[in-house]
């Protein structure tokens, strides 16, 4: 079986290293980029099957990379999901104009990850309780695990 590459985008180095070791640990490829120019070379490069993004971020921020990656037809269907310590409503309403496919508030929790490498089917054999944690519902993602609702903000938004 082929390992899954995820591609996570963070000026922080802390945030790419946390991620990073949290992926390695459930198998999969990890590939990283500190900036948004960078990121757009490896997607191209390397074609990742999802991309965590920060928004906050030099020389390209994450909305720019997301709008690129969306408008560009051999890139435009990897999933991005945002990570970000921007939480407000509209910070993710924003996201989703860009074309986001999902939105994980900072500091980042193993819990999320393992919900979004399930609903994005990055991971294989994956535990109910991560796999069902995503509720659709006409256009809606919501985060709906009891674990990560009492651990960490909670999202909804609509796709529409």
């Amino acid at each position: 079986m082929v390992k899954k590459t995820v591609l996570i985008v963070d000026d922080c180095e802390i945030v790419r290293k946390l991620g990073s070791h949290f992926l390695t640990k459930m198998g999969l490829n990890i590939i990283l980029a500190s900036d948004g120019l960078e990121a757009l070379e490896k997607i191209k490069l390397e074609h990742p099957d999802l991309v965590l993004l920060d928004i906050i971020m030099p020389k390209m921020n994450g909305y720019s990379v997301c709008r690129q990656i969306k408008s560009e037809p051999k890139i435009m269907n990897i999933p991005v999901v945002f990570l970000s310590s921007k939480n407000k409503e509209v910070d993710v309403y924003w996201a989703m104009k860009q074309g986001d496919n999902g939105y994980i508030s900072k500091p980042i929790k193993k819990s999320e990850l393992m919900a979004i490498m399930a609903r994005f089917n990055i991971i294989a054999n994956v535990n109910p309780k991560y796999s069902d944690q995503f509720l659709y519902k006409q256009g809606c993602i919501r985060i709906l695990s009891p674990e990560i609702e009492s651990n960490s903000n909670c999202y909804e938004f609509c796709t529409t």
